[in-house]
């Protein structure tokens, strides 16, 4: 959403709680207990790198860490912990387009770093079930031009709200939307007004 994109860079205080954050803390133990299980399998073969800390080609986009790069495979690898709609509907269409960006750019930042990632995944792990019978990972290879396009749209959205020294130039509630995610926004305010740093998800 470039409206979110648009808030994110102004640093506009959230006004979105989120709940009471039981996903994000289920979904934050998880990661760190992944670290430790891949690096546990790595068992210094130097196989798997976990929690690395990349660089991409943009002031505003600095940097990221991925949660996994497969140096045997050379794929970058994304934990997603899901509920059972999210991963149904990763099985039956695929990641959404922030997903798979995300998966790409962080390929590129590996790249940059001098690993010659081929494949971009993402491991659905099933938040719901009792085993991982459920788990499921997508994967296709790597596209330099979604990362450098998603780049792209973030120096762009920042050209248009600022000017240099930080001058705001447009009003974030110009730009365009895209409410398929207003739940997990930090600016989504239902009901209320498009105005100080919350938005209604409409136009």
């Amino acid at each position: 959403c470039d409206r979110r994109i648009a808030m994110s860079l102004m640093r506009l205080p959230p006004v979105n709680p989120g709940g009471d954050g039981w996903a994000a803390f289920v979904g934050t133990c998880t990661h760190v207990g992944l670290a430790e299980m891949f690096m546990w399998a790595d068992a210094g073969s130097g196989r798997y790198s976990t929690e690395e800390r990349l660089t991409f080609p943009s002031e505003h986009v600095p940097g990221g860490t991925t949660d996994l790069i497969d140096r045997q495979l050379w794929y970058v690898g994304d934990h997603k912990v899901m509920g059972t709609w999210s991963l149904d509907k990763l099985k039956s269409e695929g990641p959404s387009p922030g997903y798979r960006v995300q998966g790409h750019t962080y390929a590129m930042g590996a790249r940059l770093k001098g690993y010659p990632v081929e494949d971009v995944v993402i491991i659905g792990w099933p938040r719901e079930r009792s085993s991982l019978d459920a788990l499921y990972v997508w994967t296709e290879p790597y596209n330099p031009d979604l990362a450098r396009e998603a780049i792209d749209r973030v120096d762009r959205i920042a050209a248009e709200v600022t000017e240099s020294g930080g001058v705001i130039r447009k009003s974030p509630y110009d730009l365009p939307i895209d409410n398929s995610d207003c739940k997990f926004c930090k600016w989504h305010l239902p009901n209320g007004k498009s105005e100080g740093g919350a938005c209604n998800g409409k136009r």
